[in-house]
């Protein structure tokens, strides 16, 4: 990013433009590496990203330039940050399931998104203040559920731009 970003602020990234999890920014310190506030580590190239105008690209086509969209989960504000440089490099990703459930407990969507398996990597939690490391995830081999996701919704798409008819 061409600005640097909070600790509670990041980008809207998921493997399905319906339901994006939220990534936050690498300004959160880390025992391995210094911050990084102007940095979203979002995964492998097939993901999709929130782009500033509410439509999505795909990580892979995302120029320097571009302006994609930045949420605050403390303040549920966003704003368009543009992209200051693009790195694409072979890492261990892991798998992360996505669930939301409704206020009945049921669950109402599923999804998923592949991330770096790194400490700089997290997901917001609702509150802003909360987060979960990708690699504290990892750990969690039992089924149990991480709790309080943000999931970003979404209609249809094609093409990146929202759809009003169902497909």
């Amino acid at each position: 990013m061409v600005q640097n970003l909070l600790p509670q602020e990041g980008c809207w990234v998921g493997s399905s433009a319906k339901v994006l999890a939220l990534v936050l920014s690498e300004a959160a310190a880390s025992q391995f590496v210094p911050t990084r506030p102007f940095r979203v580590n979002a995964g492998p190239v097939h993901s999709y990203i929130l782009m500033e105008d509410n439509s999505t690209k795909y990580l892979s086509e995302l120029q320097a330039g571009d302006h994609v969209q930045v949420y605050n989960s403390q303040t549920q504000t966003c704003r368009g940050v543009a992209v200051g440089r693009l790195k694409q490099e072979v890492r261990p990703c892991v798998l992360v399931e996505l669930l939301q459930s409704s206020q009945d407990d049921q669950k109402t969507a599923s999804a998923q998104v592949f991330l770096q398996q790194a400490e700089t990597v997290r997901l917001g939690q609702e509150g802003g203040g909360c987060f979960v490391r990708v690699t504290d995830l990892v750990a969690q081999t039992d089924g149990e559920d991480v709790w309080g996701q943000f999931l970003h919704r979404r209609g249809c798409r094609y093409n990146g731009c929202g759809v009003l008819k169902h497909i």
